[in-house]
């Protein structure tokens, strides 16, 4: 008994959660055994000392009165100490549980088989910008109205769609990116996950707890980088065409060292208009505003021409090699910037005198377009250092992105002495737009 009083009960102690010692049945039915068997043994053993003690009927019954009182009373105490164990160590648990969830800094809400919200911690609230007592009992139609639950985009998102409800039906965990607009306060973006939970394995979702990461300040920094790098494009469009039409202008009347002086600066505008290019499909991309305006394209004339830009590296040779008539239903313009990061890519990483290859050919229902290269022999040291202090991961991602935008895919091919970035285009490309 010396365990089961207060003073004995560790606080502190952490409970084991992960373990299930033992089925509540089995509990019981331990308890109870010992209980009977207690009383078995007390009444059999103090009878056999009582009858052998004395006869007299008057004491013998006198003292079976006071055995049954002394065995009440030890029984009350025996059923007090289990009870007071069970009891403290439920409330430890449940103790330590509200505790965990209330000073977790994220938002959760717990919404009961109803659907409405049956809890919603400190967090949440303050994220809110109500009362938890405002939130419980709140159902789906409710909060949508209350905070104007949107996408990023814009659009509102239908109070069936929230992830708290699919999960219900679906399963979990489902996440997504929203924004709600708390009554006189700023805007919230979240990232909310939300996941069932089950008392057996495969059975519908009883509750579901619904976790809402504050991401406003990231998303905002976010914004402001693709407002910079829009507005930072659209500023250098103008000045660096000015550039190069102006030398341009003045070419033909210069002195051979001064032509070649105004073809180095023809070069590095076009790089730097480059450039402006991916930086807009960066930060259009990011606000899901990547317009394409595809048409009916041959690529052969397209290979031709960019294999004779003088953008690369004037100390490579770039050469053609293309199969057949392959046309595809696309952007030009941009096909053409995708065409041109992975050539520059391919310029980065290759030894200076080497020879660089487009190809271009039909694949079944596909059209493949292909820049061929001698590696470095240290090429991932260099896609490494360049990766930081280059735009060749910013050209690799953007080409990435224009292809996927197309329906299709990159792949990389390698062996001992060549490597091939291959760009693969459906043959209705237009139609993923």
């Amino acid at each position: 008994m010396a365990g089961v009083f207060p003073g004995r009960l560790d606080s502190r102690a952490l409970p084991d959660l992960t373990h299930r010692t033992y089925s509540a049945h089995r509990a019981a039915a331990l308890v109870a055994g010992t209980f009977v068997l207690a009383g078995l043994a007390w009444v059999f053993l103090t009878d056999v000392v009582l009858y052998t003690q004395s006869h007299d009927r008057a004491f013998v019954a006198r003292v079976e009165t006071a055995k049954g009182w002394a065995f009440i009373g030890l029984a009350g105490l025996l059923v007090y100490g289990i009870t007071f164990l069970a009891v403290a160590r439920l409330d430890r648990v449940r103790r330590l549980i509200v505790a965990t969830v209330e000073s977790i800094g994220d938002g959760v809400l717990l919404l009961g088989h109803d659907h409405n919200i049956a809890y919603a911690n400190p967090a949440a609230a303050k994220m809110l910008g109500c009362t938890r007592e405002e939130l419980i009992g709140m159902t789906a139609p409710k909060f949508s109205l209350r905070f104007r639950v949107s996408f990023p985009s814009g659009g509102m998102v239908p109070p069936g769609l929230f992830v708290s409800q699919r999960v219900f039906e679906e399963g979990g965990p489902l996440q997504y990116k929203a924004v709600v607009h708390p009554s006189g306060g700023a805007e919230v973006v979240f990232r909310s996950m939300a996941s069932g939970v089950c008392m057996e394995v495969g059975a519908p979702a009883t509750w579901v707890v619904s976790v809402m990461h504050d991401i406003t300040d990231t998303e905002h920094l976010e914004r402001m980088r693709d407002q910079f790098f829009a507005a930072a494009a659209h500023s250098l469009k103008t000045p660096l065409a000015i550039v190069k039409a102006d030398v341009q202008t003045l070419r033909p009347s210069d002195s051979p060292d001064h032509r070649r002086v105004a073809a180095s600066i023809i070069r590095q505008c076009d790089r730097m208009d480059r450039l402006v290019q991916n930086l807009l499909i960066l930060a259009r991309a990011r606000e899901q505003a990547l317009e394409l305006h595809p048409s009916e394209m041959e690529l052969r004339p397209l290979i031709e021409h960019i294999s004779g830009e003088k953008v690369w590296s004037y100390r490579h040779v770039v050469q053609t090699d293309v199969t057949g008539s392959p046309s595809l239903h696309a952007d030009p313009e941009r096909i053409a910037l995708a065409i041109r990061n992975l050539l520059y890519e391919a310029s980065r990483l290759s030894p200076a005198d080497s020879c660089l290859t487009l190809l271009a050919r039909p694949e079944g229902d596909q059209v493949v377009v292909g820049i061929r290269y001698q590696p470095f022999a240290w090429r991932d040291q260099a896609e490494q250092a360049f990766g930081e202090y280059d735009d060749i991961g910013i050209g690799r991602s953007v080409a990435q992105r224009i292809v996927e935008e197309h329906g299709g895919s990159l792949s990389e091919e390698a062996s001992d002495s060549e490597r091939t970035s291959w760009m693969h285009l459906p043959g209705d490309a237009g139609a993923h737009a």
